[in-house]
């Protein structure tokens, strides 16, 4: 695994990938049948996934990745957000953190100029996709929500 092609960062991220599948997984064990679905097969992928590409780069058939550009800053203001989203959850309710996650994330992520026909397109489709996961985690999945 030393060859200079394989992506050992990339491993080391698989390995960190398969310990929160594991550790998902171990925490859905107090879960409802129904409730503990979600974290389950996530916590599976993860496990799956990160032990394939560790397994392809010990074969040799993984790449290091060219370095990225763009701006460091939207990426670290992208964290900060999700992890202000994780955070808000419980004492904001789902709808309403999430509604400003997401405002925040378009905010982020927007390299154009705003526009009111813009904005317009993003509220809607904002609002479509919050109602569609809320709907589908809260009444197909049964998955109680904050």
């Amino acid at each position: 695994m030393s060859d200079a092609r394989n992506d050992l960062p990339g491993a080391l991220g698989s390995a960190a990938a398969m310990l929160l599948g594991a550790a998902a997984i171990w925490a859905a064990r107090d879960f409802s049948d129904l409730g503990a679905v979600f974290p389950r097969s996530v916590g599976a992928l993860l496990v799956a996934l990160g032990a394939l590409y560790i397994a392809l780069t010990v074969a040799g058939r993984t790449q290091r990745v060219a370095a990225l550009g763009g701006s460091y800053m939207r990426r670290a203001a992208t964290a900060v957000t999700l992890l202000a989203w994780a955070f808000t959850l419980g004492p904001l309710g789902f709808l309403a953190s999430s509604a400003a996650a997401m405002a925040a994330l378009l905010v982020i992520a927007n390299h154009e100029r705003w526009t009111l026909r813009r904005a317009l397109l993003y509220a809607a489709a904002s609002a479509l996709v919050l109602i569609g996961l809320y709907s589908l985690f809260k009444i197909a999945l049964q998955v109680p929500l904050p």
